[in-house]
């Protein structure tokens, strides 16, 4: 398979990537840049005074935003955030809850039912979209909106996604100092960018490397508790929305209690398996000897194990240097498998005939 493209080959990737997926991955410092210029530039504010929760909602590529919010500003603002991805939201919320609504279309069906939920339960909203119903709607009732440019896929507007919404959070005074720190793991990324980006040849190119470890795989992704667990999801949902792949995650410690137990033994399937660990390079020693311990164990189970440890000075330069990294990946092995990365017909097939169904 890794015969069938060569990733050090620009014009050839160009020609693989008709949606330009690798240079939306690319350019997600720039990104993320300009999301905190939202946020902190955004002239209408909820009212922060009394905010005792945050609630998230939103589904898929919007939804990971949510994900982010709650691992890296849970402890900063000492307030329970929650992610909800349903039609209904929980009556506990309400007045005292920031509702942040995140849809990249604003289309979404079931993010659109739970802002009427959140409308009814009196929760203060936050929007982020770039158009559709979702800001018609929130035009419409004066909420706060910060409107996010169109034309890419929800998955590549992740920093759109969250990093407006954290401004804001810091702006109503829930917390300080985190808007410093984006800009400083902004930077991060942009080494990272220049590092596992396509001009950067396969001999030093992790994100390449493991590209072609995986071409012809089954990815299973393993993060630990916490910060890595939602880098895992991340690396799961872009295999299966970039690569086009049947990918799986789950967490540690967690796993070691029940899905470890599921690699019985080495079979037809499990040898096309290969396992990624995703570990804090200063990790916890236990968590670190667990990480050790099983992936020993599985090796003798599976096609292959690879243990990435992951860097950074801050819990966000981790995190999102993570999320970037499998955000590479999945786009390099999407065109090792000949397919275009950016389409997501089956999304909009079962879209389409939801919409048949009323």
């Amino acid at each position: 398979m890794e015969d069938r493209v060569n990733l050090d080959d620009v014009m050839e990737l160009e020609q693989r990537d008709p949606g330009n997926m690798l240079a939306a991955v690319e350019s997600f410092p720039r990104q993320c840049r300009e999301a905190l210029r939202m946020g902190r530039e955004l002239a209408d504010l909820p009212p922060g005074e009394g905010i005792s929760r945050i609630a998230y909602l939103g589904m898929g590529g919007s939804a990971i935003g949510g994900d982010i919010l709650r691992a890296l500003l849970e402890e900063a603002t000492g307030l329970p955030i929650s992610v909800h991805r349903s039609y209904r939201l929980p009556a506990l919320l309400g007045p005292d809850t920031l509702a942040v609504a995140a849809s990249y279309s604003g289309n979404t069906e079931e993010t659109l039912s739970a802002y009427d939920d959140a409308i009814y339960l009196g929760c203060r909203l936050l929007v982020l979209t770039s158009g559709g119903q979702l800001l018609e709607k929130a035009r419409g009732y004066r909420h706060s909106c910060v409107v996010i440019p169109a034309g890419l896929q929800p998955r590549a507007a992740l920093g759109y996604l969250f990093l407006p919404a954290a401004a804001v959070i810091e702006r109503l005074g829930l917390m300080q100092g985190f808007v410093r720190v984006s800009y400083e793991a902004v930077e991060y990324l942009e080494e990272k960018a220049t590092e596992w980006g396509r001009i950067s040849s396969t001999a030093r190119n992790f994100a390449k490397q493991m590209a072609l470890r995986l071409a012809g795989k089954v990815p299973v992704v393993y993060g630990t508790e916490g910060l890595l667990g939602v880098a895992a999801y991340r690396w799961k949902c872009q295999f299966n929305e970039n690569s086009k792949v049947p990918a799986f995650h789950h967490v540690l410690p967690e796993m070691n209690h029940n899905e470890i137990v599921g690699w019985h033994r080495a079979d037809e399937f499990s040898r096309r398996v290969e396992v990624v660990f995703l570990l804090e390079e200063d990790a916890h020693p236990r968590i670190a000897k667990r990480v050790e311990i099983t992936a020993d164990i599985l090796r003798e189970k599976v096609g292959g194990v690879t243990v990435i440890r992951v860097g950074g000075r801050t819990r966000t330069e981790k995190l999102l240097g993570a999320i970037y990294l499998g955000d590479f990946v999945s786009v390099y092995l999407a065109l090792l498998n000949g397919v275009d990365p950016t389409p997501v017909e089956s999304i909009a097939l079962l879209k389409e005939r939801m919409a048949r169904g009323g």
